[in-house]
């Protein structure tokens, strides 16, 4: 079901669609798209598209900058990298050219997230901290801030890099809890929790989650708590409390069941199976284990195929079934090797994209200075043209006097009709041939 702020844009819009198309239908249209982004990206696409359509014949090249932002987040998340990458870029063209540093900052942060799901971690990191520079110089809200901070802490966090991660999540939260937007807080307290387990801090960490839970549960976001619930138990299952964790990781899983995520069931029995070999019961085991595994196999989840099947290998081993146990091993070996290509394949696609990126930029960047150097000489010969105006053709001078006839038929001294067609301007002596001639032969010249 659409939310309000949908519904009363899709109901402007088509009050706009009776008038002839304007900038408010296409301020509109990109507006639903941004709506529409995380809950309908075809109807997201669509709306985007056409503001671009629109914007461009309209010229209106901020609308059109925008429309490339959505486009580009769209296909981010499609998983098209190469799209997002142009349209993105697109924007940021548009952006320069309008001086626009919200926008620019805006797609930085979306070229981040490309460069980040393609595992360039040293460019996602690059431009997300120029986004935030440029965030700040703007005089942006501490809450912009606080999500940049964000972003730069998730990348952290993926690199193992706990301590910058901690520190990025800290700054963040700091902000967060004044401003009091409690669903990124939910996010912090979750993301800061696992950093804790990640250092065996189990009271800190145990701290943060029991934070997370109270604001989900409060917010009724079942996606949240569940994925608290599960974090919660895999710390527990780590440090050997097994009736814990399976308590939260049940609870878990029956959320991710009654909203229907898939990846999360399929995760989730992995871990619940886990604990059941552990803890003896290996019917239980078994049951949990191969339906994570077959959903994963589906889904081509390889990070997920990997945790069941190691997980099946060690409950089919307590069982006594080293046939099996055998057969998995060479199905986890082979499962690994292929998660194995798939991330270099990804991280070859994006290192491509990225060297197609910086050579157009490089192009666009001698074209440009071709451009300045070719603007330079023409000034020049401009301001030559300026001060030198030639004499062309020939000129009709009496041969006595030495007056020139002009066009109409009168006749002009030369010294006035140089003057009246050049720039230049007469100044009179006597060369001293003359001067001999006038004065005589005793006048020598010095």
């Amino acid at each position: 079901m659409p939310n309000k702020e949908i519904l009363a844009l899709e109901k402007e819009l088509e009050k706009l669609r009776r008038e002839p198309p304007g900038s408010e239908l296409v301020s509109v249209l990109n507006k639903l798209a941004s709506a529409y982004l995380h809950s309908d990206s075809g109807r997201s696409e669509e709306c985007a598209q056409e503001a671009y359509e629109l914007a461009e014949k309209q010229r209106n090249y901020s609308e059109q900058a925008r429309s490339c932002n959505v486009l580009g987040t769209i296909n981010l998340e499609a998983g098209n990298f190469a799209e997002a990458m142009s349209y993105s870029r697109k924007s940021m063209e548009i952006y320069e050219e309008l001086e626009n540093k919200n926008g620019i900052a805006s797609v930085l942060s979306v070229i981040a997230r490309i460069y980040m799901s393609q595992g360039i971690f040293d460019k996602a990191l690059e431009h997300y901290h120029l986004s935030l520079r440029i965030i700040q110089e703007c005089g942006a809200s501490k809450e912009e801030i606080a999500t940049r901070h964000m972003n730069i802490g998730a990348c952290y966090n993926i690199l193992h890099r706990l301590d910058p991660a901690l520190s990025s999540y800290e700054f963040a939260l700091s902000i967060m809890e004044e401003s009091g937007n409690r669903r990124k807080l939910a996010y912090l307290y979750n993301n800061i929790g696992t950093i804790y387990g990640e250092k065996e801090d189990l009271s800190k960490a145990q701290e943060y989650f029991h934070k997370a839970l109270d604001i989900r549960q409060d917010l009724g976001d079942k996606p949240g708590i569940a994925s608290t619930l599960g974090n919660m138990g895999i710390l527990h299952e780590i440090h050997g409390e097994n009736e814990s964790a399976l308590k939260c990781l049940i609870r878990g899983l029956e959320l991710y069941e009654e909203i229907g995520n898939i990846r999360g069931i399929a995760h989730t029995c992995g871990w619940i199976g886990g604990i059941y070999t552990v803890l003896g019961r290996l019917d239980e085991a078994e049951s949990y284990i191969i339906r994570g595994l077959s959903i994963t196999r589906k889904l081509n989840l390889k990070d997920r195929e990997i945790l069941c099947l190691g997980k099946i290998i060690d409950m089919y081993e307590a069982k006594g079934d080293l046939t099996k146990a055998l057969q998995y091993s060479r199905e986890l070996k082979t499962c690994i090797e292929e998660y194995l290509n798939e991330k270099s394949m990804d991280k070859i696609a994006g290192l491509q994209v990225q060297f197609e990126t910086e050579k157009k930029e490089k192009e666009a960047e001698i074209y440009r200075l071709k451009n300045v150097e070719l603007s330079a000489m023409n000034d020049e010969l401009r301001d030559a043209l300026t001060h030198v105006k030639k004499l062309q053709g020939l000129l009709p001078i009496c041969a006595s006097c030495k007056k020139v006839r002009k066009d109409d038929g009168y006749w002009q001294q030369i010294e006035l009709y140089v003057s009246d067609h050049s720039d230049a301007t007469f100044s009179h002596g006597i060369c001293p041939e003359c001067m001999i001639k006038l004065y005589g032969k005793e006048f020598t010249h010095e």
